[in-house]
Formats: structure tokens, sequence, C-alpha cells
């Protein structure tokens, strides 16, 4: 669906993100997902076509998002509970405008800071309807009780059981309720059914319905 870049300005909250080396460093959106990092913090990639012909431009949307963000963040966005400099929950990292394609990329702190993000701005429109996310080691994970039941597939498309995956504990776990195309910082090595495999096996796209678990290095 086409937007236009104000209405894109409106919608582009409902993204989060982060890396692994600073500021997702070598995650280059194509299209609208997140990037997700074994440290447990998000990229959000909103990519959408606009209206060239408009005059809406770079600057206005920059100036809107960082808006959203600066309300966001609140008064104790840049300092910590002992004064000192905290990391604000919410960055815009990227924001352009070119060719009929509009990208915003915005960094959260943490998953709790993108699930807020996403009760104070959602957007019922979005391709991306995320209703829990979380990021953990597998060890945590089993402490938490994921995991546990049904099987998992490879990119290969090769069958394990939940105890086998429930070994790997130097691997990490993002566990997804709802749709989103998912990139990790590190190779994706199992899937829990109804997730599949796209770009090669370099990403993964989540189900409607049900809690989703992706197994990275």
């Amino acid at each position: 669906m086409r937007r236009t870049a104000p209405a894109l300005a409106a919608a582009v909250f409902l993204f989060c993100g982060c890396s692994k080396n600073e500021a997702a460093a070598g995650f280059s959106a194509a299209e609208s997902g997140l990037y997700v990092t074994s440290e447990g913090t998000v990229t959000s990639a909103s990519v959408e076509t606009y209206d060239s012909s408009a005059s809406y431009t770079e600057e206005e949307l920059r100036a809107s998002a960082e808006g959203y963000l600066t309300a966001f963040n609140g008064p104790n966005g840049a300092k910590a509970a002992d004064g000192s400099q905290a990391k604000a929950a919410a960055v815009l990292k990227e924001c352009s405008l070119a060719d009929g394609t509009a990208k915003l990329l915005i960094e959260f702190a943490d998953c709790a800071a993108y699930l807020r993000f996403l009760e104070e701005y959602p957007d019922e429109e979005s391709e991306i309807q995320v209703k829990s996310l979380d990021i953990l080691p597998v060890s945590e994970a089993v402490a938490k009780g994921y995991l546990t039941g049904g099987a998992f597939t490879t990119k290969k498309g090769k069958q394990t059981s939940a105890d086998e995956v429930m070994k790997e504990t130097k691997l990490f776990v993002t566990a997804v309720e709802g749709p989103a195309l998912i990139t990790t910082d590190g190779a994706i090595e199992y899937v829990s059914e109804g997730v599949t495999f796209t770009n090669n096996g370099r990403q993964v796209q989540t189900p409607d319905t049900g809690l989703s678990y992706i197994v990275f290095k």
C-alpha cells in the first residue's frame, strides 16, 4: 500500500531498534522488519513507498520522528537515577526519502521499551503486529518455560525436537507473538512450527497467531 510521507511519519512509531555492534551496524533494511541481537536489543525498520511528487521533505520527516521520540523518552531520558548519562529508550538512527522510498530505523534500548512504544503509538495498518517479544539465552528460556513441546526446523528443512533444541545452551532465543519479518545478528539455527525462512535463511517470517521461537547463534 502506498502512503504519503506525512502518513508514514505518523505511522512509523511501531518500530524499534538497537544492535550488537553499535546501532545496528551492518544491518541494511530493504523492507519493514525487526533486527534482534543476542544482547537483547532490537532494531526496527520502517520502509515504505511515498508520493515523490509531494512537497514533504526529509527534514520534516526527521523532525516529526524526533518529536515523537522526545515525547516517548520523557524528561528522564537523558539521565540515569544516579544522575549519570543514560541511554535513551528510543533513538532515531536513520531517516531518508529517496526515489519514492522512505526509510526510518529506530533504536530501542530493549524489548520492554519497544513493547511500551507499541502501546503508546499503535499502527493497525502495519505488517508488524507484535504482541510480545523476548530475547534471551536458551538456558534462561528453558527456565521461563519457553521451547517446550512441538517440533523445530532448520533452514535446510530438517526437523528436530524441542528437547534437542533445549540442549543448545550456547544459543539464544527470540520468543515472539504476532507477525513480523525478523533478522538476527547471528545465524538462525532453528525455528518453531509456523515460522518460515526467507532470504536464503537469513530472515524469518513469524505467523499471525501463537508464540513463535527463533533460535540463533
